[in-house]
């Protein structure tokens, strides 16, 4: 199994008065790691998926563990894998270190769709999608 990492140092605008990570900037830095996930590693940036407005990709569940806290200036390395990988949808394991320390565990489930008539409608994930994503399967 493949983990795919990005590094991400804690910036100003990431923290809280406190000078730690406020926790809803996990949530744009998980999603940064996803799209670079989308572009680098299974080749689909997400600017061709919005190009071709057909295609969506939209998070359906999103849980998330905080063991530690990030402070301004630390280095995280975000790491993935996939977790589960249905016939429909798939759902990601996200962890963040700063050196061995863990401060972030997330899991995010997401739906392959289509638009149809302004409606986002769930599609079987494409045999070409699903073997790039399977590189990244947990336990594979």
């Amino acid at each position: 199994m493949a983990l795919f990492h990005m590094p991400r140092r804690i910036r100003f605008a990431d923290t809280d008065p406190a000078g730690i990570v406020y926790f809803p900037r996990y949530f744009v830095m998980t999603n940064d790691l996803v799209e670079e996930w989308f572009a680098d590693a299974l080749d689909l940036p997400y600017r061709k998926i919005f190009e071709e407005g057909v295609r969506a990709v939209p998070l359906l569940n999103v849980a998330a563990k905080f063991p530690a806290p990030s402070r301004l200036g630390d280095m995280l390395d975000f790491s993935l894998a996939v977790s589960r990988l249905g016939t429909k949808s798939f759902t990601l394991k996200i962890e963040a270190h700063c050196g061995e320390e863990l401060r972030l565990i997330s899991d995010q489930s997401s739906a392959w769709t289509r638009r149809d008539g302004g409606v986002l409608r769930a599609e079987a994930i494409p045999p070409d999608m699903r073997a790039r994503m399977g590189r990244f399967l947990e336990n594979s």
